[in-house]
């Protein structure tokens, strides 16, 4: 839903100002989280709404080059998650102890490592197969987006089930 909702923001309701939707990317977000809480078994499923959230709302732009940048952007998160967990970085332990996603540390770590390798390797294939100049400001501007909507959504979501637990709206396990 939230990869429906960014791309009709960006293709319909921002007056087609393509480049107005890169700065708070939502969808990063929903990467990050699935890959690091469910492991690659969430990339089947992330990869067939990558590909299908733009295309239901714009599809004359995202069916030549979009499935092959959601792959690099899939990798992008698979291969930060896996730095972090093979440099062993818990932020909150010693270095021994294995990482733990539920700390949000890491999971910091895991953004802006993956934000930055997205940047680079989505914007490197758009540009390569849609011949679209490629430059260091495009690529800034989609690394800020990135970090940003992980951080937006990682906000909401932590505000919205901190307002259901309070409210007892929202079963806990003892």
């Amino acid at each position: 839903m939230i990869y429906a909702v960014w791309s009709y923001l960006e293709f319909v309701g921002l007056d087609k100002k393509e480049w107005v939707g890169s700065l708070i990317y939502l969808p990063h977000g929903v990467r990050v989280m699935a890959i690091c809480y469910f492991g690659y078994k969430s990339i089947p499923a992330l990869y067939a709404i990558e590909i299908t959230g733009p295309v239901m709302v714009y599809p004359e732009q995202y069916f030549d080059v979009w499935p092959l940048a959601s792959i690099a952007s899939l990798l992008s998160v698979m291969a930060a998650c896996e730095i972090v967990k093979w440099s062993n970085s818990n932020v909150k332990g010693t270095i021994f102890m294995p990482i733990n996603f539920t700390n949000y540390r890491s999971l910091v770590l895991v953004i802006v490592l993956s934000g930055l390798m997205n940047a680079i390797s989505a914007n490197l294939v758009i540009s390569l197969l849609a011949d679209i100049d490629l430059s260091v400001r495009v690529i800034a501007r989609f690394f800020v987006g990135d970090v940003l909507g992980a951080f937006v959504l990682i906000l909401f979501l932590s505000a919205l089930f901190t307002t259901l637990r309070v409210n007892r709206l929202l079963v806990q396990d003892k």
